[in-house]
């Protein structure tokens, strides 16, 4: 019976998030972000688009993942909290929406945590199988994660995560399944440098330049300019800036308010604000345990994609970082829960906030954002490269 009841609430869950993206879509509509190819197939120089409905079906995925992963975490019936989360929050909603292929590698990424969990767990042979496989997958379809993931496993084994004696089985096929795209990849150096100029486009932002220009020329009216060719060059000046983005990544206020737009325009925040008290919470008691902290640094890499993007916060990449956001709320929820004659207050407040919320963006999605979307976009329904 209990079994039964689960199911029936991820079936909940899925019909609303469902009617979420498709009344979405059908007040923004056509939104598109430019296709988004594969890594191997830029490689090949051919093209191949994901459907929106397999995208549609793969955020939907996304939220069984979710539900996999943390009845690994938490007891019943916490584990339903980050998919709930999930569900209800905009951000994917819009993503799948707009056509993001993120939402494609944030379910892979997903599939590969849960494989890791497996392997952790002592279910070494589906573990090991599900991990390579999917990562195999995650390599071939992404330049940025070819690059993370490997970083991502080596910490694992350094920080002690999961044992390399547990891993090695894993990386011994992984290498298998990957040597055909590593020997492409040495025999095709000119296209990953297009690949590495495309993806990699903060290094294409006129704006840095001009800043850089606009300082030095400053100095030299001081006479100061020998002075700012050293102080105030591109390299240092690209140097701070990546900073400033890496930090931004993981300012609560790029999260739960609308001071980033969703898709460049939205109203809407990724995530509503009366799950920060939760997360405020939830951050402040994840960096106790010692493993919890590994994962938490382990998982920082995720921002990467979004750091070397040309705005300040890219949303659609930075979507790979929203399950470790999901997390801290749950396990949040969960402290306040155990400690409800402390907390209850703020358990209040949060549901309150996030209630008034869901009333204030259903309005304000039917009401005003095409009208922005119109404004901001004119007659142009695409939102330039991913």
């Amino acid at each position: 019976m209990r079994k039964i009841k689960q199911y029936c609430f991820i079936i909940f869950l899925l019909s609303v998030f469902w009617l979420l993206v498709t009344y979405i879509q059908n007040v923004i509509f056509p939104v598109r972000f430019l296709p988004h190819n594969f890594f191997i197939l830029e490689l090949l120089d051919k093209r191949v688009e994901l459907l929106p409905g397999l995208l549609l079906m793969m955020g939907a995925g996304n939220i069984i993942l979710l539900w996999l992963i943390s009845k690994r975490f938490f007891s019943s019936p916490y584990y339903f909290l980050p998919s709930i989360i999930y569900a209800l929050s905009p951000w994917s909603s819009y993503l799948i929406a707009a056509g993001s292929f993120y939402i494609y590698l944030l379910f892979l990424l997903l599939i590969i945590f849960y494989g890791l969990i497996l392997l952790k767990s002592g279910c070494r042979f589906w573990g090991t199988i599900l991990t390579a496989v999917v990562t195999a997958i995650t390599l071939y379809s992404s330049f940025f994660l070819f690059v993370i993931l490997p970083v991502s496993f080596t910490g694992i084994v350094i920080l002690k995560v999961i044992s390399f004696k547990e891993f090695k089985n894993t990386i011994i096929l992984l290498i298998i399944l990957t040597f055909p795209l590593l020997i492409y990849i040495s025999g095709n150096y000119p296209g990953l440098r297009n690949i590495f100029f495309s993806e990699i486009n903060v290094i294409s932002d006129p704006g840095l330049l001009n800043a850089v220009n606009k300082y030095q020329g400053a100095a030299r009216s001081k006479g100061l300019g020998g002075l700012a060719k050293i102080s105030e060059n591109k390299y240092i000046f690209l140097t701070e800036y990546l900073f400033l983005k890496y930090a931004k990544s993981f300012v609560p206020a790029t999260y739960f308010t609308p001071a980033e737009k969703l898709l460049n325009f939205s109203f809407s925040p990724p995530i509503y604000l009366g799950f920060l008290i939760p997360f405020l919470y939830g951050l402040y008691k994840f960096l106790n345990p010692s493993i919890l902290r590994k994962i938490l640094l382990l998982s920082t890499v995720l921002v990467i994609p979004s750091v070397l993007a040309k705005p300040l916060v890219d949303l659609n990449r930075l979507v790979l970082f929203a399950p470790v956001v999901i997390f801290v709320i749950s396990y949040g929820y969960v402290k306040m829960i155990e400690q409800k004659e402390k907390t209850k207050f703020l358990i209040l407040l949060s549901i309150v906030i996030i209630v008034f919320q869901l009333f204030v963006t259903f309005f304000d999605i039917q009401a005003r954002e095409r009208d922005r979307f119109v404004k901001y976009f004119d007659q142009n329904y695409q939102i330039g490269k991913q």
